[in-house]
């Protein structure tokens, strides 16, 4: 697990709620406070999509960002900034397998729970933390090293300022 501080605020929420930087992510979660509070779960409902809509999706259980994306940012548009927001963010499954064998890592995509991202605004500050959680305790931290040196390798590619805390 690592903590990335975001010096540059504006540019990375440009990328985050106005560009396709993090469509590929699916959401678990996000909150916003503002006027009010606002919290979102990201738990697609079939029965609001059509048959096609449904098809269409890679994964069944979670929303994409890019579903999400105008309606989150709905709400924190305006003349004032939102007091705080948090994006909980997960790999989707294809692209952990991908992960896995790309990196030549012995897990199985079962043993892995998820590979998330969480994205926190909070006084000011912006912050994001990696986490990998697995379906059966696991003492190997290889998969966290690598899901931890892709996020920064993401970041890098997209042009994204770091500072590691």
């Amino acid at each position: 697990m690592i903590a990335l501080n975001i010096p540059e605020r504006k540019d990375f929420t440009s990328k985050l709620f106005l560009q396709n930087t993090f469509d590929p992510f699916l959401v678990v979660r996000a909150s916003f406070t503002t006027g009010t509070s606002v919290s979102i779960d990201g738990n697609l409902h079939k029965d609001y999509f059509t048959d096609a809509e449904w098809e269409s999706m890679e994964q069944h259980d979670l929303a994409r960002w890019s579903l999400l994306k105008p309606l989150c940012f709905q709400i924190i548009k305006g003349s004032r900034l939102p007091e705080q927001f948090k994006i909980v963010f997960v790999l989707s499954r294809a692209n952990t397998e991908k992960l896995l064998a790309d990196g030549g890592l012995s897990f199985s995509a079962e043993q892995v729970g998820g590979l998330f991202l969480n994205v926190r605004y909070d006084q000011g500050a912006l912050t994001c933390t990696t986490g990998v959680s697995f379906t059966s305790f696991v003492m190997d931290k290889t998969l966290e090293r690598a899901w931890d040196d892709m996020v920064k390798r993401f970041f890098k590619s997209r042009e994204i300022i770091w500072e590691e805390t």
